[in-house]
C-alpha cells in the first residue's frame, strides 16, 4: 500500500451560534470558499453581513449577469444594502449600456487586470465592501504552482494596500472549491477564511 504524506491540516469552525458576531466583525481581506452556490444563496450571506446596517457594496461579477442578479434581488431583496454591479458576463453584448447601478466590462484575463478593474470601479461606487465573484478562474488551490501562488499573494497585498481604508474596510473574494480539496490555504495577507457550504437534497415527499 502506497504511503501518503500529510500535505496540510486545516481546522474549520462551525459558527451558526456566533453568526451575528462573526458577520459584524468581518473586516479586512476575506476569502469565502463555497461549493458552487447560486447567487440566491449568496444573498443570504449578504443579508447577514452587518445585518440591518446600511452599507454600499461593489459586486464584481464574473459569474452572474446583471439581469440575473436583478431578478434574484426582486425575489430576495436586501433593503439595507445598496449594490453597484460590475457585469463582466454581458460586457461583450452591444445592446447593453451602463446604468446608475451597473457597468458592463470585459472580463479580466489575469489578476493584474482584476486589480485595475476593482480600482477603476471604486471611484464611481464609493463602496464600504467589495466583493469579487469569483477568483476561481485565476488560481486552483488544489494544486497551485509556485508562480500562481506568487502572483496571487502579490495581488492580495496590492489590493489590500490600495483599496482598504477607514470607510472601505472589507474586500471579499469568492472561491469555488468544487475543484477539490484546498491543499494550500492562502493565509498570507488574508484576515479571515470562511467556508460556506450549501447542501441541497430532493424532498422525500417529491419522490
Amino acid at each position: 500500500m502506497e504511503e501518503l504524506n500529510i500535505v496540510q491540516i486545516n481546522y474549520w469552525k462551525e459558527i451558526r451560534k456566533e453568526i451575528s458576531i462573526t458577520f459584524e466583525s468581518l473586516h479586512g481581506l476575506i476569502l469565502l470558499t463555497h461549493n458552487s452556490i447560486e447567487f440566491s444563496d449568496l444573498v443570504d450571506f449578504l443579508k447577514n453581513l452587518r445585518k440591518n446596517k446600511e452599507i454600499t457594496i461593489l459586486y464584481i461579477s464574473l459569474i452572474n449577469s446583471y439581469d440575473h442578479i436583478k431578478k434574484t434581488l426582486q425575489m430576495f431583496p436586501l433593503p439595507s444594502k445598496k449594490l453597484f454591479i460590475v457585469d463582466c458576463v454581458s460586457g461583450f453584448l452591444l445592446d447593453h449600456h451602463d446604468t446608475a447601478d451597473c457597468v458592463y466590462r470585459s472580463p479580466p484575463s489575469n489578476l493584474e487586470e482584476m486589480k485595475h478593474l476593482i480600482l477603476d470601479n471604486i471611484r464611481w461606487s464609493n463602496p464600504n465592501v467589495i466583493i469579487v465573484d469569483s477568483i476561481s478562474q485565476f488560481i486552483n488551490f488544489t494544486m497551485p504552482t509556485e508562480e500562481e501562488l506568487h502572483d496571487f499573494y502579490t495581488f492580495l497585498r496590492s489590493v489590500k494596500e490600495d483599496t482598504l481604508n477607514i470607510t472601505r474596510d472589507a474586500i471579499i473574494l469568492l472561491y469555488d472549491d468544487k475543484m477539490g480539496s484546498m491543499k494550500t490555504l492562502p493565509t498570507l495577507f488574508t484576515d479571515t477564511i470562511m467556508k460556506l457550504e450549501v447542501i441541497k437534497e430532493k424532498p422525500e415527499w417529491k419522490d
